[in-house]
């Protein structure tokens, strides 16, 4: 990883997990001083982060944390569930190969075992991580380039991050974690059936449903 990833993904971090306040006006200083860096990665991280959307930037105020609301993450979500629901579509149609059938089926089981769990021991990063690795799966079976840049592109956007998320008071409940085991579940018979239209229908639901149940408790 270069000086400039290092400055992006510590500097993200602290962003979204609320280490540096929203709202405060950063200049390349002050960010060189905090992380401790020089200003090449820091000016590469500033600039990678207001691509991301993470940033904003005014002439003469420098940069600042973009402001999150409710309709700026419902966005997202619709959008992450176009692209998802064709994902699974082309990946229906082209048949779903071993490895990755191995690797969905895997996330389900670990899914199935993690709800299981006593409530009081329940690690939410081991779910994110195994959600991660389910979504992950499919972009990585995708053979339409276009789609996974596009994939790749909206899921590094804030509004989908769990750390916003969090910030915002959003808490992920066992019943959201109910309903994407099942939607994974579905989706997972769908794609080994080869059927394309329902993989991508109940892809499309999964993530719409995951939004608009994350934003009941905003």
């Amino acid at each position: 990883m270069t000086l400039a990833e290092q400055a992006t993904d510590r500097l993200k971090h602290a962003l979204l997990s609320g280490e540096i306040s929203g709202g405060k006006a950063m200049t390349e200083r002050n960010v060189c001083e905090y992380l401790g860096m020089s200003r090449t990665p820091v000016r590469a991280a500033l600039q990678a982060l207001a691509a991301e959307g993470v940033l904003t930037y005014q002439a003469q105020r420098g940069y600042q944390m973009r402001e999150f609301d409710k309709q700026a993450v419902l966005d997202a979500y619709q959008v992450r569930a176009v692209l998802e629901g064709q994902a699974c579509r082309e990946i229906a149609m082209c048949g779903l190969s071993e490895s990755t059938q191995e690797t969905l089926l895997a996330c389900v089981v670990k899914g199935k075992k993690l709800l299981a769990e006593d409530r009081k021991s329940f690690v939410h990063e081991h779910w994110r991580e195994m959600n991660s690795c389910f979504h992950h799966a499919l972009l990585d079976a995708l053979s339409n380039e276009t789609l996974k840049e596009m994939l790749l592109h909206i899921e590094k956007r804030p509004m989908l991050s769990f750390q916003v998320i969090a910030k915002l008071g959003v808490k992920p409940d066992f019943s959201l974690l109910s309903v994407a085991q099942t939607d994974h579940e579905r989706v997972l018979k769908y794609l080994q059936a080869g059927d394309a239209e329902r993989a991508s229908n109940a892809m499309v639901e999964h993530v719409r449903v995951a939004g608009d149940l994350l934003l009941e408790g905003w």
